[in-house]
């Protein structure tokens, strides 16, 4: 079972650097253009703040555990395993912090933008790291 583990981790791990890359080198104007986007949908189909913060909870928590289950069935050390689930709630709680910012305001702040960079770029480190472990 380690070793399909082990695959299936790989696997998650370059998609997670690769959704992770296209996310840091998004520009400003794009990602402002998307919330702008995401707005107008929310207010079409009269979808409250709560049900979105819910459903970006959700979401994100259910990726996070599949990739730290992953992460741990593939032999890899505890404290690695540990490092990882903290960097996944940190991306949660300032994901969570943006959307309530974007919700509240109507648009993204720069400050939030480079925050969502700088999360971007470390997530995609995570996931080569992570990948690097598993092939060595």
């Amino acid at each position: 079972m380690s070793d399909y583990v082990v695959k299936i981790a790989l696997v998650a791990s370059i998609i997670l650097m690769g959704y992770n890359i296209s996310e840091f080198a998004t520009s400003f104007k794009t990602v402002s253009e998307k919330v702008g986007e995401f707005l107008n949908l929310a207010k079409e189909n009269s979808t409250t703040f709560a049900d979105l913060r819910t459903t970006n909870i959700v979401v994100s928590c259910i990726l996070s555990i599949g990739y730290v289950v992953l992460v741990y069935f593939s032999d890899i050390v505890i404290w690695i395993v540990a490092l990882v689930v903290v960097k996944l709630l940190l991306s949660l709680l300032l994901s969570d912090k943006r959307l309530m910012q974007v919700l509240r305001d109507g648009s993204l702040s720069k400050k939030n933008y480079l925050v969502s960079k700088l999360d971007a770029l470390f997530n995609a480190v995570m996931g080569f790291a992570f990948a690097l472990i598993l092939v060595f």
